[in-house]
């Protein structure tokens, strides 16, 4: 919920880039509230709701939409419509009876693709940070806010947690709240650049290159070589992603 005195818009003037909105239309858009995304990382549920999926024309129709508890994010309700989205999202509209994953794209920085039931249950989540906790735990500290707590028989063995890395990604059952897979950043993994201008390319990793804090990794995306910060990546998986992409 907003502070009191707190506006919930935002110049349009001042929007990201990405946003598929007539600037000049209008002054004023929806601004989001904190939530498990940076601002300039995410969307608002109106910007899904009215500009994205045109099922509503006006705030108030998406407001009614949202308070009404008919979208689900990440298999939770959620009412407000100021609330933000962001990258690997699962967002369920049970009146369109279509789910839908956000995902990055070169032109528009992020969109929405639509998905089957089955990989509805399923998110991948980026390793932001790790920590060792007492009783035999890993904690994942991952990118939408979210912690995750693996199991294993000592924490403090390299070889026990191998396949959680910082970088690396896990595959969360949006259902439990469960670690169901992994994926280690390094060389051979497949890979999407989420930032920088080669937003949105997909490609193996081939060679990563540690610079101090300008780390790079070079990528291949069928047959044509680019490189890329390693801090912009978002690994996959190893053949094929663990989810649908769309």
């Amino acid at each position: 919920m907003a502070r009191k005195g707190q506006s919930m818009v935002v110049r349009r003037l001042a929007t990201p880039a990405y946003l598929h909105i007539n600037k000049k239309e209008f002054a004023f858009t929806a601004k989001a509230i904190p939530g498990p995304h940076k601002a300039k990382k995410s969307f608002t549920l109106l910007y899904v709701l009215r500009d994205l999926l045109k099922v509503a024309t006006t705030a108030a129709e998406a407001k009614r939409v949202v308070v009404s508890g008919s979208v689900i994010v990440d298999g939770k309700q959620r009412k407000n419509m100021h609330f933000p989205v962001g990258l690997m999202d699962v967002i369920k509209i049970p009146a369109l009876k279509k789910t839908f994953r956000v995902n990055t794209d070169k032109l528009y920085y992020y969109k929405l693709v639509e998905i089957d039931d089955k990989d509805a249950r399923f998110k991948l989540c980026k390793i932001i940070g790790k920590t060792t906790q007492p009783g035999g735990s890993v904690q994942l500290n991952l990118h939408d806010g979210r912690s995750a707590l693996v199991k294993v028989k000592d924490p403090n063995n390299p070889k026990e947690a191998v396949g959680y890395t910082v970088g690396g990604t896990v595959k969360i059952d949006l259902e439990s709240g469960a670690v169901v897979d992994s994926v280690r950043l390094e060389e051979g993994k497949l890979a999407i650049v989420v930032d920088g201008i080669n937003d949105g390319r997909m490609g193996r990793i081939s060679k990563i290159t540690r610079i101090m804090k300008n780390d790079i990794a070079t990528l291949d995306d069928e047959g044509t070589t680019f490189e890329t910060r390693l801090e912009y990546l978002f690994v996959l998986g190893d053949e094929k992603p663990l989810v649908s992409l769309g």
